[in-house]
């Protein structure tokens, strides 16, 4: 579980419901402590409305590693534990993919993890969108990441 909250994770901010066929993009930002930066750590991120399903992500953050370029962060949705991603059918059966490694600022397109995000089936409930530490950086550094969501009605 990360140190820190936005304000969609409080409920101080609704998320968005597609009205029709629309296709919404909402970016979720949160800062990430050096404590919150370690190799497996997960946390959540954003909320995937009930009744949506995703469709793409993106994925930008601050310098995070200033050292040689290793952090890999994975997006999926997070267990109902709130430790892990989900690996739940019903949430794609895995995380959704994953960035490629980076040590500067970056924005890069989520890369697949085969068809995991394909697979998410709609819920009734608004689920929590979480971020894992996949490899932990050389040199982290505290710092701001963001994640985009693109996702519809089902």
């Amino acid at each position: 579980m990360f140190a820190n909250s936005n304000d969609y994770l409080t409920g101080r901010k609704p998320v968005i419901f597609p009205a029709g066929s629309d296709l919404v993009a909402v970016r979720f930002a949160l800062q990430l402590p050096l404590a919150d930066l370690a190799l497996n750590d997960c946390g959540a991120i954003g909320i995937l409305p009930a009744g949506c399903v995703p469709v793409d992500v993106l994925v930008d953050a601050d310098d995070l590693d200033t050292g040689a370029a290793a952090l890999v962060l994975q997006v999926g949705v997070l267990n109902a534990a709130e430790d892990n991603l989900s690996t739940d059918a019903d949430d794609g059966g895995a995380h959704w993919g994953a960035t490629a490694a980076a040590n500067a600022a970056f924005q890069q397109r989520l890369a697949p993890n085969g068809k995991a995000m394909v697979n998410v089936k709609p819920k009734n409930v608004d689920r929590k969108i979480g971020l894992k530490v996949a490899t932990a950086p050389t040199a982290a550094q505290a710092g701001e990441v963001g994640v985009t969501l693109i996702y519809r009605a089902a």
